[in-house]
């Protein structure tokens, strides 16, 4: 090779690394400064009133997602965005037709959220015990509301759908540490979720594996009271784990009738989560005879 040649080649190798390195930082750069769009369409997907339009937009959307966070993997308002994005998509719109989709959505959510609290917790990242786990939540401050409300949110809702696997069930005391540190850091939070979680929680199981019906009913009529009736998943899911759990067929028609009923508001902030509800309730009356003995 003739030193004009080399020269040429090495220069190749330097620009291409040059340009190469310059675009990283620029998609990093890009991607850091996402926060505030990623907010404007999250607003737009739970004020969504269709859920073919949402169903259709969403995935794409979790997709731009994935995408910023490659570009930028420790940017923690991405990842948290993910995690509840990855999750709401999956409680809403795709548990009930495709199990399989949303477990692994939720897997993903958690996943992303799970690498904050790693990052933000000391002693979260090693705890061996759950006393370890709790002692780490304990560390967390009310700005991690989010990230400690969604790991639990999307953990739970993935075990709920693999409650076969006994690996899978040794994290379950993981989830009440998670739904009882978030009640501690704020109880409105996503429209009253922290008492909709400890309600869920309380009220899907028999009272000999950990159940307390009292204790569930309490919670999730505080997250009644939080949102004024007007959040109808907490009533969905007061419904299917409540109702069914005390064999209560009159309350739990009474109940998600009342869903199907309530009027939809064009300017709800939680638009399609109502729209979506709706059609979880219809759905669980449908099953009315197959979840009550008589």
């Amino acid at each position: 090779m003739t030193k004009k040649s080399s020269l040429f080649v090495t220069f190749f190798v330097i620009s291409s690394f040059i340009f190469s390195f310059s675009g990283c930082r620029l998609n990093k750069l890009v991607a850091d400064n996402m926060t505030a769009t990623m907010d404007d369409q999250k607003e737009s997907f739970y004020r969504e009133a269709s859920v073919a339009h949402a169903m259709a937009g969403a995935p794409a959307l979790l997709k731009l997602l994935d995408g910023f966070i490659i570009s930028s993997p420790e940017n923690p308002d991405l990842l948290i965005r993910a995690a509840e994005l990855n999750c709401g998509f999956a409680m809403l719109l795709i548990e009930q037709e495709d199990p399989e989709w949303a477990s692994a959505l939720y897997k993903r959510g958690f996943d992303y959220v799970d690498k904050v609290l790693k990052a933000r917790l000391p002693g979260y990242k090693d705890a061996v015990t759950i006393d370890d786990f709790v002692a780490a939540l304990a560390k967390a401050k009310k700005k991690d509301i989010d990230a400690v409300f969604w790991a639990g949110d999307c953990l739970g809702s993935y075990l709920n759908l693999n409650l076969s696997d006994p690996e899978v069930m040794g994290d379950l005391p993981k989830v009440a540490a998670f739904a009882q540190r978030a009640l501690e850091l704020d109880e409105t939070y996503f429209f009253g979720g922290p008492h909709l979680f400890l309600g869920f929680l309380y009220g899907a199981v028999g009272e000999s594996v950990g159940g307390n019906p009292e204790a569930s009913r309490m919670h999730f009529e505080r997250a009644f009271e939080i949102t004024e009736g007007k959040f109808l998943l907490s009533k969905v899911f007061f419904a299917k784990s409540y109702c069914v759990q005390t064999q209560n067929r009159e309350l739990f028609e009474e109940v998600l009738e009342g869903v199907i009923d309530y009027p939809d508001y064009p300017d709800s902030e939680f638009l399609l989560v109502n729209v979506a509800s709706k059609k979880q309730a219809e759905a669980l009356l449908d099953r009315a005879d197959d979840l009550f003995l008589d």
